[in-house]
């Protein structure tokens, strides 16, 4: 009888092993987008922790899951982690990786604007005429492009809540007029807003990018999750997903040929 009991222990114990051993590397509960806005992070995390030997598993709380709500789950540790445009503010908050994802993309802005709309624009040809243009951005409470938009002396108008409200938001006489988006970020946004146009001959420039922070359960995984991303810039991973995820906005946006308005940073 003994015998029997100590196999049955020694069995649910090798079932128990032969679980746990199957079990992945890594888990990261992740933010997601209806617009499908987190797939590059999502891949670059993945790919950049498998080449280390590290296997992720990614958990989506909800397929769409807003900015602000995203932030609030960070802070209480019901996602692991949110990409955000590094802001001094946000690096005292949240644990960080100061290695920037997206090659600048972040920061070089085209404008969404309202349906045959283009001629209010075709006009603007520098820092100047977009300022006296009295044109204003639509922008998210607490983004830090407000910080960008004042420091430059641009028109604005802020969203509460749920910031994706603006795509409907932009008329030619009302208080939003246009829209600027991450150059990774807009022709994705503009498939599922077909009531806007893309500007056509502006680029707003600024000298910034997405970083990760996280919560502060998940800042344990920082070591091997830098390491990883430090490699990818290195192997050239990081520049091969950014080709996969926007060499078609080059190829139909063609920045070269935009007139490109530098903004400075705030101060």
């Amino acid at each position: 009888m003994k015998k029997l009991v100590n196999r049955a222990i020694l069995s649910l114990y090798l079932v128990s092993f032969a679980s746990f051993s199957h079990e992945p590397d890594l888990v990261l509960h992740l933010p997601s987008q209806k617009d499908n806005g987190h797939a590059y992070y999502h891949e670059l995390l993945y790919e950049a922790l498998e080449a280390e030997g590290v296997h992720l598993h990614i958990v989506v709380p909800d397929r769409h899951i807003p900015q602000k709500r995203v932030r609030k789950m960070v802070d209480n540790d019901r996602l692991s982690l949110m990409w955000l445009i590094k802001t001094e503010e946000r690096d005292q908050m949240y644990p960080s990786i100061d290695i920037g994802l997206t090659d600048g993309l972040i920061g070089k802005r085209v404008m969404l604007i309202p349906k045959g709309g283009q001629r209010h624009f075709d006009g603007i040809k520098n820092l100047s005429d977009l300022q006296d243009s009295g044109l204003a951005a639509g922008l998210g409470v607490d983004w830090y492009d407000i910080d960008v938009w004042k420091q430059n002396k641009l028109e604005y108008y802020t969203q509460d809540g749920e910031w994706r409200a603006l795509y409907d938001m932009l008329t030619i006489d009302g208080e939003v007029n246009y829209f600027p988006r991450g150059f990774s970020e807009i022709l994705d946004e503009a498939k599922y807003n077909r009531h806007l146009d893309i500007e056509r001959n502006l680029l707003l420039v600024y000298e910034n990018d997405m970083k990760f922070y996280f919560s502060a359960d998940a800042q344990k995984h920082i070591p091997v999750i830098e390491r990883a991303l430090a490699n990818a810039q290195k192997n050239g991973l990081m520049d091969k997903l950014v080709k996969k995820y926007w060499q078609t906005t080059y190829e139909i946006l063609q920045p070269e040929e935009r007139v490109e308005i530098k903004l400075e940073l705030p101060q």
